[in-house]
């Protein structure tokens, strides 16, 4: 269905109205699930060396990966507040990252199953609150409260609109992020 609408915008046969990126929501306001994947082992280990905290060999070929809260999130522009008086050792963070968005994967699929499934890619901005991340997963338990919801980009795009650029599974472009200008 999404290649028959670009082809009509691209033919002029679908009708289109200036796209503003300002004036954009989350292209997700919420999902069935939202699994975050710790694929690139560098930001594994700057975190765990932040922490004092050792990176588990089994990281380097095993991917941590874990299930957040999926039931809100921010707007593209949206700013990420806190109530007022957080406690600065709340750490929070923010990281930019690679989503995409899949069709059904079942369980025990293999990598290039999986890499099938991709339907949509769009960034995140991942917000983080590192200073309560130790105590919770100290629980045993994984996160919640040290992960509040997360940013997508004002668009979606699907895979083939990378070109070259994508091999299936991974973006092969730089990820630039701007703090605060």
């Amino acid at each position: 269905r999404l290649e028959r609408v670009a082809e009509g915008i691209e033919t002029g046969s679908q009708p289109t109205h200036r796209f503003h990126e300002h004036d954009a929501t989350s292209p997700l306001p919420r999902a069935y699930q939202w699994a975050d994947g710790s694929a690139y082992i560098n930001h594994v280990e700057l975190v765990r060396q932040a922490r004092g905290a050792e990176v588990p060999e089994s990281f380097y070929s095993d991917p941590l990966m874990y299930q957040g809260g999926s039931d809100t999130f921010l707007g593209p522009r949206d700013p990420i507040t806190f109530p007022e008086g957080a406690d600065q050792g709340w750490g929070i963070d923010m990281e930019g990252e690679v989503t995409v968005v899949v069709d059904d994967v079942p369980m025990g699929a293999t990598p290039e199953e999986a890499a099938k499934a991709i339907r949509l890619i769009m960034l995140v901005n991942d917000v983080s609150l590192r200073g309560l991340i130790p105590a919770e997963l100290g629980k045993g338990f994984g996160f919640f409260q040290s992960k509040p919801s997360s940013a997508f980009s004002p668009v979606a795009i699907t895979p083939d609109e990378l070109g070259d650029k994508w091999d299936g599974g991974k973006v092969h472009l730089p990820l630039l992020v701007h703090y605060n200008g």
